[in-house]
Formats: C-alpha cells, structure tokens, sequence
C-alpha cells in the first residue's frame, strides 16, 4: 500500500476493501465504483441475473464499508450508478441495512454513442443514501435533475471521469469537512474538495489513475497557493486630491 499526502488530501493505492476499515471518520463519501459486472453465467438458465446478485454482494460490502466510516451521527454517501444497475444497488443496500433516498439524474446536455438498438444516453444518475439523523442535505431547493455538460473527450484519461463542475456542486451542497472517495479514479472528488478548501481521503486501486489522482490534486492546491499568496498591493490616496 501506498499513501500520498498532498495538502489536506491523504490518498491510498490499493484495495478499498482493505484500507476502508483503517479509516478515521469522515463527513460524506462521493463516490463512482464500476458499473459493470460479469456475465459469465450468460448462457445459463440464469443468464446475467446470477451476475447482479453476485455483484450485490460486493457491492452490499463496499456499502457497509463506507458507512462505517461516517460518525455515529451519520452522514451523507452519494454513489454514481446507472440503470442497468439499480436492481443491484437496491439489493445491496437492504444488504448494508440502509435505502436509497433519491436518486439524482445528471443531465450531460450531450448525447452519447449508442448501438445498433436503442436509445442514445445523455443522463446517468447517483444514488443518495441518507445515513443516521445527520444524513441530510440542508438546501431544502434541490431538485433531482442536474445539468452539467460533458463531452466524450476524457480530460485526465479515465474512461468513466465526472466534469469537475458536477463534483463541485456534490460537494458544497453536502455538509461536513471531510469527504472520503473509496475509488478515486482521475482524482476529481479531491480536486473539488481542494477548491473547496474541503479535506479529502482518496482510495484508488489502479496505479495508473493513482499517480494521475496525485497530480492533478497536486495542481489544483498549486493553484489555490497562487491565488491565496497573491497580493493586492496597497493604492496611497493622494492626501491632497480632488473630493
């Protein structure tokens, strides 16, 4: 396992489900684990439901893990998910002993590629769990549609990476100090809370996406000592002007 500090981020390579556990408390947790499951059982009597439920174990442990990492008092999780999920994430939610309380719809303003059948995506969606009496947002004026345009170009690589003006707003519109992201990817969770002025605890397993997360979170506090250091330099009224 690695750590890296780097301001008021601590970020972790390695196994989520190993270093959850070892984790202080933390305030919320936005979050984007994968989407995709096996379907090894396709062709089976099953086909891929016996996938879905599998994964609802996995799924249900992560859950479990993370809201053990928030106080007594509870917190917030927002978790990315899309439809073909959602049969999953319900399971594994009565399996963390918890509900989805709303699920918000990200409006990309874009449409995605699509198949030969179908329709062409231009949303996904991110679960809201409310955890214990804390577990709250407070602006009571929040629909469950956001629109945040995005295009297919990937700035920092990642294939599933977020526009930084949707994580943003995550973060604001939820109370706390500290926000934990188990699978941290490209590090977008950390560079909103950098700008923030949010702390953040950032777990990723891919070494690659890792040393990316590491930089840009690098970048991002850069830029906030650029703009913090700067000064305004003091004007001398003249004593003498005109009123």
């Amino acid at each position: 396992m690695r750590v890296e500090h780097i301001g008021d981020a601590t970020l972790y390579l390695g196994d989520c489900l190993e270093i959850l556990p070892t984790l202080g408390k933390v305030d919320a947790v936005i979050t984007d684990p994968p989407f995709n499951f096996s379907t090894s059982s396709a062709g089976t009597k099953h086909e891929p439901w016996a996938d879905m439920v599998n994964a609802a174990y996995w799924f249900g442990e992560v859950l479990a893990a993370e809201i053990g990492t928030l106080p007594i008092e509870g917190g917030v999780i927002w978790q990315f998910t899309s439809w073909r999920t959602m049969a999953t994430i319900q399971k594994a939610a009565a399996m963390a002993g918890t509900r989805i309380e709303s699920m918000l719809v990200w409006d990309k303003s874009w449409i995605g590629p699509g198949g030969p059948k179908g329709l062409r995506p231009s949303y996904e969606m991110v679960a809201l769990f409310c955890i214990g009496d804390r577990g709250k947002l407070l602006n009571r004026g929040l629909s469950d549609i956001w629109t945040h345009p995005v295009s297919s170009k990937k700035p920092s690589g990642h294939p599933a990476e977020k526009p930084l003006s949707l994580v943003i707003e995550l973060v604001r519109e939820t109370q706390g100090e500290t926000f934990l992201d188990p699978f941290m990817g490209s590090g977008t969770t950390g560079v909103a809370c950098a700008n923030l002025g949010r702390k953040f605890i950032g777990i990723e397993i891919e070494p690659k996406y890792f040393d990316i997360a590491c930089k840009r979170i690098e970048e991002a506090y850069r830029q906030r000592r650029l703009f913090d250091d700067k000064e305004i330099e003091p004007v001398q009224n003249d004593l003498f002007g005109e009123a």
